[in-house]
């Protein structure tokens, strides 16, 4: 099994941290491109054209690695949410039809559907879960039982909040069997779980950097299935996407026709000189690790959480149901409202809402990390 990557991040020695599902800490090699790629915009009379170019290649190119894509069919774009709004731009909504997601979704993935809901004559249709339910069950159910006509499924992997897997294959095979676009937000588990566009088949997927792809923050990669890439429409309008952008003489003519596949989505100055080799250098060290020795570290990781969550009888949701990379710990009566408070004085930190503890290991944590955070929470909570 993958060991602890901890050498390779600068985390003290005093400091638990495991709120990778929050934002993670980028590698000390990813710091140290991070800063050289400042410099080139300190000394722009040393660029070449190449700085344009090479750097947004190279990482779409490795996000494009982590879902089973090729580099064509990726666009680089700046958070989760400029994906979803692209999408929200192609995807056919008639009057009368509904969009369909989890209740509670993430802001990111439910904001534009209400809104293009709004604009459309269509409704948000937020789908329950049952206890002991699979979110993919609920989310398939409630497709093919719609009495209205399904335009959008609002998708993902893993219910943000509650910790919980979903069957995607099950929601993408109810969405495409009647003919509704599948929307995916990727960025609380690209980079944890393995994961293959071609088994899923979504219209598009988008997904951030900051968290398990420990990557800069403002800047993310959006997924477009063929036929997006051949007729989709960018929410950007710039040279840079354009065929033909990269000539000098670019200004003397208009061109109407976009670069090839997912790059028509690009945003514009997607040659970030310094985040993008922030990015790059994060990916490459992923990518080294490999894709399954990552995820089978962290299952390691959580399943050593609930072992010290269910050892104090703190609850959470049912074995079968939790997903492999991110733990959600039910309280109970044992939380008190400064607790994160307290554990961050302490220098542990993890996410607290409500009564639950969102507990989300990476690479760079070593097993004393979890039981240290369940000690500090015994002398917290008594």
């Amino acid at each position: 099994m993958l060991p602890s990557q901890r050498h390779l991040f600068s985390i003290p020695d005093d400091v638990t941290y495991l709120d990778a599902a929050y934002m993670s800490p980028i590698p000390n090699g990813a710091a140290e491109a991070g800063r050289d790629g400042v410099l080139v915009k300190a000394a722009p009379w040393d660029m070449t054209i190449n700085a344009y170019y090479d750097g947004p290649e190279r990482a779409r190119e490795l996000a494009a690695s982590f879902i089973g894509a090729s580099i064509d069919d990726v666009g680089v774009i700046p958070a989760t949410s400029y994906g979803i709004a692209v999408a929200a731009v192609n995807v056919p909504v008639a009057p009368g039809s509904v969009i369909i997601m989890m209740d509670n979704e993430h802001t990111s993935h439910r904001y534009a559907w209400y809104e293009l809901a709004r604009k459309k004559g269509a409704t948000v249709v937020t789908v329950p879960r049952k206890a002991d339910e699979d979110w993919g069950y609920a989310l398939a159910s409630a497709i093919r039982n719609s009495p209205a006509p399904v335009a959008v499924v609002a998708g993902t992997i893993v219910h943000w909040f509650e910790g919980m897997s979903v069957d995607i294959e099950a929601v993408a095979g109810a969405a495409h069997a009647v003919g509704a676009a599948l929307v995916m937000d990727g960025t609380q588990w690209v980079g944890a779980v393995p994961f293959d566009v071609a088994k899923v088949r979504p219209d598009f997927l988008s997904f951030a950097t900051y968290k398990f792809l420990l990557g800069p923050y403002r800047l993310a990669f959006l997924y477009a299935d063929k036929k997006w890439q051949e007729a989709g429409s960018p929410i950007e309008f710039h040279s840079w996407n354009r065929k033909g952008g990269e000539r000098s003489d670019f200004y003397l003519e208009t061109m109407p026709d976009y670069l090839a596949g997912g790059r028509r989505f690009d945003m514009g100055e997607r040659s970030d000189f310094a985040v993008l080799p922030i990015a790059i250098s994060a990916l490459e060290l992923l990518q080294s690790w490999g894709a399954q020795p990552v995820y089978e570290r962290l299952v390691h990781l959580n399943k050593l959480i609930w072992q010290e969550a269910e050892a104090r009888g703190f609850g959470g949701p049912p074995a079968n149901l939790r997903a492999p990379h991110i733990s959600v710990v039910e309280l109970g009566e044992r939380f008190s409202s400064d607790l994160a408070k307290n554990l961050k004085d302490n220098k542990a930190f993890v996410t607290v809402r409500g009564t639950k503890m969102r507990i989300t290991p990476h690479v760079y944590n070593e097993e004393r990390d979890i039981s240290r955070l369940f000690e500090l929470v015994d002398t917290l909570t008594r």
